[in-house]
């Protein structure tokens, strides 16, 4: 019996740093699944809870218990040994790292197994297009570096569209904005831009400091709205104005400034 499956393509629009299972160290970049579950699976527990993410996508803890659903590429790129600069708005003083290149893409499948219900399946693939429309993969992926983008039909082309299809996804709880859509930057300009934040603000932009590190809950990706690149900004509740804010009254601000008001459209 052919199980049911269900396929997205997609793109990076910006140079993913997304490393291999060699860690910081390795000499190449390649892509792989298991960095890609893992973010499916946080956009999963964030929009429809723990309990239904573990059911899904299995569990560890305890008995422990298989996933209902398997993930696996049916295009892959090849590994890439190309550098890019992890921190694009240093000048280059920031050092390079190997990256998958702008323009890669691939094409991921979702197969659903056995004892998965059709309400588990809908919700695999909700939590899926969630991450491709507002995750990224790798290093410097909150400042949009591996900033993906689906390569179909559905995806929307205004931001209406993408503020149509995220509350039809069941997203809750966040909110986003678009930054820069008649700015007509390129992705470089924008990851570029979104990588120039604000230190000393944790609450808002987090912490690289090695005895003190917080991921970021201002996250930032490029993404395309038809045939114009922007910025898509998302945050828990409260924390965007802020950092609207912090960046435009930022010492040398012209990055953010020349993107423009930010549209809060969720």
């Amino acid at each position: 019996m052919k199980l049911p499956t269900v396929t997205y393509e997609f793109e990076f629009l910006t140079d993913c740093f997304s490393g291999t299972a060699e860690g910081k160290e390795a000499r190449h970049s390649e892509l792989r699944v298991p960095p890609i579950r893992g973010h499916v699976r946080m956009w999963h527990n964030m929009a429809f809870g723990a309990e239904s993410c573990h059911a899904v996508w299995g569990n560890t803890s305890g008995d422990g218990t298989g996933s209902r659903v398997a993930m696996r590429f049916l295009e892959l790129p090849p590994v890439s040994k190309e550098l890019s600069e992890v921190l694009p708005h240093k000048n280059k003083q920031g050092g390079k790292r190997p990256a998958l290149p702008a323009g890669t893409r691939a094409t991921l499948e979702l197969t659903r197994l056995p004892h998965c219900t059709a309400a588990q399946w809908e919700i695999a693939q909700k939590a899926t297009k969630l991450w491709l429309l507002l995750g990224t993969l790798g290093l410097r992926s909150a400042r949009a570096a591996g900033s993906v983008w689906p390569v179909a039909d559905w995806v929307p082309a205004d931001a209406k569209a993408l503020r149509d299809i995220l509350a039809s996804l069941g997203l809750k709880n966040l909110e986003v904005a678009l930054i820069g859509e008649a700015a007509d930057k390129t992705a470089a300009e924008l990851r570029a831009t979104a990588s120039d934040t604000v230190a000393n603000h944790r609450d808002v932009f987090g912490d690289s400091g090695k005895n003190s590190r917080l991921p970021s809950p201002t996250r930032f990706k490029v993404i395309r709205l038809g045939p114009s690149l922007c910025l898509l900004a998302h945050a828990p509740r409260g924390i965007l104005a802020q950092a609207q804010t912090l960046l435009q009254q930022k010492p040398a601000p012209k990055r953010w400034l020349e993107l423009g008001e930010w549209n809060f459209f969720l």
